[in-house]
């Protein structure tokens, strides 16, 4: 017997949702509603939308919160009819990138923090400890399909060769921490790096942005070892699990959320002559234990971040019994919020941001009119 869907209540989702396209953030916000359409109708929004849900009783909303003000997820969290309110987004203990949510998370009911266990165990100890009680750590998860094992063979000793994936936007430079990799390659050798992103890094070979699902692109990543990053705050990249997927061997700072694990090779935050000590060291290992590496992050690969495991998270989380988490600040803790939203790249009135707003609302605009059409 087929469900009346006129019964079902509505998921408001705040994420990017494309099934067109398989790559993050869209592939997040596919699988949320691929974990939630048995339960709920989905309705999507932009994140930068200035609109505002009107929410039926039962509804609930989950999604990414932006730091204006104005904007959706702010301006519709607190109606009285929602079900649940769920923040869904990456965590580290950046005081710039989280600090903004000080004031909404107060009025969610969940904070589902993708990240890695290494910041998720922290949480206790840092500034944002009285979080805690609300956050629900969620690893990414990674369709192997779509990153085949294309690393068959390494590179001789000595001639092994480290590739950084990702951007050095200066919103991000800092938690990206290039500068650390540009030490990093001048003492080790610049030929033996590269770069596959939005910028170059001194005279480090660099490709721009590459497809990384293109055959011409795999060819460039194969002729490589090892995935570099040196973050000094990064929830959980998901050029990692890309890189395990190929068969290239992760060579991180533990400030990229992946620590646990003993096949992918952790490099000290901020120490150069230690962390071109293991560079060395991986240089001269034998290529049997390198493909032994390889082989066992294959498996954590398809054990730990799998997208099923993702959606199983969503669901427990979105249907569990709600529960009274309220949180209370000291002032202290205020005073750090505030003092390090006000100093961060995401104050609302600072002059990208605000671009930014008026930019996406207007294409918002655009793209609803030719829809009425």
């Amino acid at each position: 017997m087929k469900k009346n869907l006129n019964l079902k209540k509505t998921a408001h989702l705040i994420y990017p949702s494309d099934l067109r396209k398989n790559i993050n953030p869209w592939s997040i916000g596919n699988n949320i509603s691929i974990a939630l359409k048995d339960k709920y109708k989905i309705k999507n929004y932009y994140w930068t939308s200035i609109e505002k849900i009107y929410p039926n009783k039962g509804d609930i909303l989950i999604g990414h919160c932006h730091p204006n003000p104005f904007t959706i997820f702010r301006r519709s969290i607190k109606n009285k009819n929602w079900q649940k309110k769920i923040i869904i987004q990456p965590y580290n203990e950046d005081p710039k990138q989280m600090s903004h949510l000080y004031d909404v998370i107060k009025e969610c009911d969940d904070f589902i923090a993708i990240c890695g266990e290494y910041w998720y165990k922290r949480i206790s100890s840092s500034k944002f400890k009285s979080w805690k009680k609300k956050i629900t750590q969620i690893d990414l998860g990674l369709d192997v399909k779509l990153y085949p094992k294309i690393k068959k063979k390494f590179n001789k000793i000595n001639k092994r060769k480290f590739l950084y994936i990702g951007n050095d936007y200066s919103f991000n430079n800092y938690a990206k921490n290039l500068i650390y990799l540009k030490k990093i390659s001048q003492l080790i050798g610049e030929n033996k790096f590269a770069t596959i992103g939005n910028k170059s890094i001194g005279k480090i070979k660099h490709y721009g942005w590459l497809n990384l699902q293109n055959k011409k692109s795999l060819n460039v990543i194969k002729s490589y070892d090892f995935l570099i990053q040196t973050s000094n705050y990064d929830a959980n990249p998901s050029t990692v699990l890309e890189s395990l997927s190929w068969g290239l061997i992760p060579v991180i700072t533990p400030q990229c959320g992946y620590k646990k694990e003993k096949s992918i090779i952790n490099i000290p935050l901020n120490k150069v002559n230690m962390a071109c000590n293991v560079v060395n060291k991986l240089q001269q290992i034998p290529e049997k234990k390198l493909k032994k590496l390889q082989s066992q992050n294959w498996k954590i690969l398809k054990r730990f971040y799998s997208w099923a495991k993702f959606r199983n998270t969503i669901k427990k989380v979105v249907l569990a019994k709600k529960m009274n988490k309220n949180i209370m600040y000291t002032k202290k803790e205020l005073i750090f919020f505030k003092k390090n939203y006000l100093a961060s790249p995401n104050y609302y009135l600072n002059f990208d941001m605000i671009f930014t707003i008026i930019k996406s609302n207007i294409k918002i605009f655009i793209k609803r009119m030719i829809e009425l059409q």
